[in-house]
């Protein structure tokens, strides 16, 4: 148990570490943003990069910040039924919705990585004036997929402690 308690610790610590690292992209895209206001409205002269950039990098941050929030319980609940149900309760919910979880997590992953995959292969660009290549913003897909499925699955665990026991057990 002790293996099984040291991998869920690990999930939990690297989630926990991407979400404040993709965290921190907020503020190079709030001066990013500033910029291109201030080049659009100022000098009448908007970057071909700014927004798409922004874009990217925004498609990122929130891929990223699944697993984190997942982790902490911050995805959307129907808070007026869910709010109401003791803690074994709640965990008895949560794993008959693991399996919409799962699924969703598994296709994100499968497709997320066959789209990264082709991004890779062919050198596919945005195809844009500035043009960057899509490889760097696709391949967050499967990676923020794999990252969510394993803080899932310890959530799982967790629920599955929680159900037979009684007791909510603490991350």
């Amino acid at each position: 148990m002790s293996k099984l308690r040291l991998l869920m610790h690990l999930v939990d610590r690297t989630n926990e570490w991407v979400g404040k690292i993709a965290s921190l992209w907020m503020i190079p895209m709030i001066f990013i943003m500033l910029f291109e206001v201030g080049m659009r409205y100022a000098v009448k002269a908007p970057t071909v990069w700014g927004t798409e950039l922004v874009t990217l990098m925004f498609a990122a941050y929130i891929l990223l910040g699944g697993g984190y929030a997942l982790r902490y319980g911050d995805h959307v609940n129907m808070n007026a039924f869910y709010s109401r149900l003791t803690f074994r309760k709640k965990a008895i919910l949560d794993i008959i919705t693991f399996v919409a979880l799962f699924l969703y997590c598994g296709s994100l992953l499968k497709e997320g990585g066959r789209f990264a995959w082709e991004a890779i292969e062919m050198g596919r660009h945005t195809g844009t004036d500035w043009n960057p290549p899509l490889y760097p913003a696709l391949l967050t897909l499967p990676i923020a997929a794999f990252l969510m499925l394993l803080q899932g699955l310890v959530k799982f665990i967790r629920d599955l402690i929680t159900a037979i026991t009684g007791k909510e057990t603490q991350a």
